[in-house]
């Protein structure tokens, strides 16, 4: 049953966001895989090419690769550190990024119809579930 839920939670989210992202002029045919780096990139601050391959066990190259694409699309931008040289941050451009806000809000809406719903012990007992879950799933985070 839990499985099952999670499953369709996550699929449920990924859809509506590649939808989402996919119904805007800006993001003609955005693919998955294109998706999933910029949500590393909103999502992961003093994000670099180094971090990303990192994160997903996979070559520099192959990042380095992938994010000139979205630069190129106008998607990404990078800012070079200004403490070492060497390092270049990545970063959504703030017009991407205020599509991050939007999605964010619905998330944040659908927590706020829940606190309408639940009470807070109940709301207390499932965000530890789900903190309990997240380090089942993923315990070399912990």
């Amino acid at each position: 049953m839990l499985s099952s839920i999670f499953g369709k939670l996550y699929y449920d989210l990924t859809l509506n966001e590649l939808k989402m992202m996919n119904s805007i002029d800006l993001y003609p045919n955005l693919t998955y895989n294109s998706l999933l780096y910029l949500d590393l990139i909103a999502y992961h601050p003093n994000c670099t090419v180094s971090s990303i391959a990192e994160l997903l066990h996979v070559s520099k190259s192959a990042v380095t690769i992938k994010v000139s694409e979205l630069i190129k699309q106008g998607f990404v931008e990078k800012k070079q550190s200004e403490r070492d040289k060497r390092v270049y941050y990545l970063s959504v451009k703030p017009e991407i990024q205020g599509h991050y806000d939007i999605y964010n809000q619905i998330i944040k809406q659908a927590g706020e119809k829940m606190k309408d719903t639940y009470t807070t012990e109940e709301i207390s007992l499932f965000c530890n579930m789900l903190s309990s879950f997240n380090k089942y799933c993923f315990p070399e985070k912990s």
